[in-house]
């Protein structure tokens, strides 16, 4: 059963103004106690209602003795001042953010990946890792998330790497026709391909690491995309797309500020304790498949479990991150859209959307 939220009376804690942080100590956390709450203004863009803040709040690194673009993402519950941030010194480290926009097959589709603040308290790399494809007969677009485990530090982000690359690979083969009759299979046999290659890889290039060392969490969307000729908003609301994951990755549809989850959130538990992943001996014993539907979706959101638990609890991300993504975006609104802070919330932050509008919808920017 599908899970689904819309804009309610439900809040959170407002944010705490962070004044100047002061240096970090010996332990690297700089963390001070919460000051009183801000009261936020209320400003339309034209996407949508949203807290604003001033720049004073929003550029407090500047104490650090470096400055940042203000945003007006939202600080949600009691926040501390940031420390500066650490960077990893590992030869295998992932860039600390990275972002896309643009067309694909006549689809838009957009990318951000932060990296956590529990890696840059400690120095450690983010593990997040997104790729897109598109099918090679046309039939549909692929999009693919994964994330590395944290019980790994030095290895998990080349194991998530590798395993979104060999995944989109094996991806791109599908065909339309196997996807109508059974997609749950071709999308099961995607992953025992991608699982497989990357388990060739490490016994090739990267002994001696076992499979727990490249291990990552993963989801894998497929989109279908109208045929030639064929109407665009009825091939949307006709068709249906699949997924596919192993671990606490997640699918998300946005209609109309609301959303949609075809799998449903991390049972109750350790939010830390993962127990599927790959590679593996048998990743078709620990994929879960879903359907998408798509009828009257506006987006399609895939995101590793520190986004998707953002979304599942938090009605201020929810709202904010619908405004944001009303329209299609370029790189840099992607990466300001996943700038908020919440408390509780230091893990990787993945999205990976594409946008139904058809083409003439989407707005044209001056060059």
């Amino acid at each position: 059963m599908s899970l689904k939220w819309w804009r309610g009376p439900r809040e959170e804690p407002s944010a705490a103004t962070a004044g100047p942080a002061s240096p970090a100590g010996s332990s690297g956390s700089g963390a001070t106690a919460p000051e009183p709450a801000d009261a936020p203004d209320t400003q339309q863009d034209g996407t949508g209602t949203h807290d604003t803040h001033s720049a004073e709040v929003v550029t407090a690194e500047q104490g650090f003795g470096f400055a940042e673009l203000p945003t007006e993402a939202p600080r949600t519950g009691p926040l501390s001042p940031l420390p500066a941030p650490l960077l990893t010194g590992l030869p295998t480290g992932l860039p600390g953010m990275r972002a896309d926009g643009g067309l694909l097959r006549g689809r838009w589709i957009a990318a951000a990946s932060l990296t956590g603040t529990s890696h840059l308290l400690h120095g450690t790399s983010g593990q997040d890792v997104y790729r897109y494809t598109a099918t090679h007969d046309g039939s549909g677009l692929v999009l693919v998330v994964c994330d590395g485990l944290g019980s790994r530090p030095a290895t998990a982000q080349t194991g998530a790497g590798l395993l979104a690359s060999y995944l989109c690979e094996a991806a791109a083969h599908i065909t339309g026709q196997r996807m109508a009759e059974v997609p749950q299979d071709v999308l099961r046999e995607v992953l025992a391909t991608g699982n497989a290659a990357v388990r060739r890889h490490r016994a090739a290039v990267l002994e001696p690491l076992t499979d727990s060392d490249l291990a990552a969490t993963v989801a894998v969307c497929w989109l279908p995309l109208p045929a030639e000729g064929e109407d665009e908003g009825v091939a949307r609301n006709a068709l249906t797309g699949h997924a596919v994951r192993v671990g606490d990755c997640n699918v998300f549809t946005l209609a109309r500020g609301g959303y949609e989850a075809p799998f449903p959130a991390a049972s109750e538990g350790p939010a830390n304790v993962v127990t599927a992943y790959l590679p593996c001996e048998d990743p078709a014993r620990v994929a879960e498949y879903a359907p998408v539907a798509l009828a009257g979706v506006d987006a399609v959101v895939v995101t590793t479990d520190g986004l998707a638990i953002d979304l599942f609890d938090s009605p201020s991300v929810r709202t904010w991150l619908a405004s944001r993504w009303s329209v299609p975006c370029g790189p840099a609104r992607m990466l300001d859209s996943l700038r908020y802070r919440r408390q509780g919330s230091h893990d990787d932050r993945t999205a990976l959307i594409t946008w139904s509008a058809p083409l003439d919808h989407i707005p044209r920017l001056e060059p």
